[in-house]
């Protein structure tokens, strides 16, 4: 067909700001030495949430600081998090291998959801102690989950995305 044209498609790209801004804290740059690249996520486990039906499962509770962590090649929940959240264990005593050795952990049924990237990761994690370790993060978003993404880490500024 002459002179029509076909318009290009594009996908919108969502990001995630996982950074820290000059505050009171400190500067941008200072806060991200400090607690790492943190994104918000609500966390729990809604036993009617069916993947792939396109719900989003209602989280026990919101707004929960996340580390995205490079480091850990699985996402994991805080201990203390899941206990209060009453989060079904699944196994007891599985070995978890970190810096400071072998470790052994409870295993729970969860759902992480990422709204600022409309993400969800459920299944099971590994619960680990972030609040006794005096983290403010509630969860570490792992490798298995950012391999699918691209994270911009700009250290002078404190400046950290997330895309997909």
């Amino acid at each position: 067909m002459r002179g029509t044209k076909k318009k290009k498609q594009t996908k919108r790209i969502r990001k995630a700001d996982c950074g820290f801004k000059d505050g009171k804290d400190g500067t941008g740059s200072e806060q991200l030495i400090r607690h790492g690249p943190t994104i918000l996520v609500d966390i729990g486990f809604d036993p009617s949430y069916v993947p792939g039906k396109g719900l989003v499962p209602t989280p026990g509770a919101k707004d929960l600081p996340a580390l995205v962590d490079t480091g850990a090649s699985e996402s994991f929940i805080d201990t203390q998090l899941a206990v209060a959240l009453n989060l079904p264990i699944i196994d007891h005593n599985r070995a978890l291998g970190g810096a400071g050795g072998e470790t052994l952990a409870d295993v729970y049924l969860a759902q992480i959801s990422i709204p600022a990237l409309k993400s969800l990761i459920y299944g099971e994690f590994c619960g680990v102690n972030l609040t006794e370790a005096g983290m403010i993060h509630r969860a570490l978003i792992g490798r298995t989950f950012l391999q699918d993404h691209t994270l911009t880490y700009r250290g002078k500024t404190g400046r950290v995305t997330l895309a997909q």
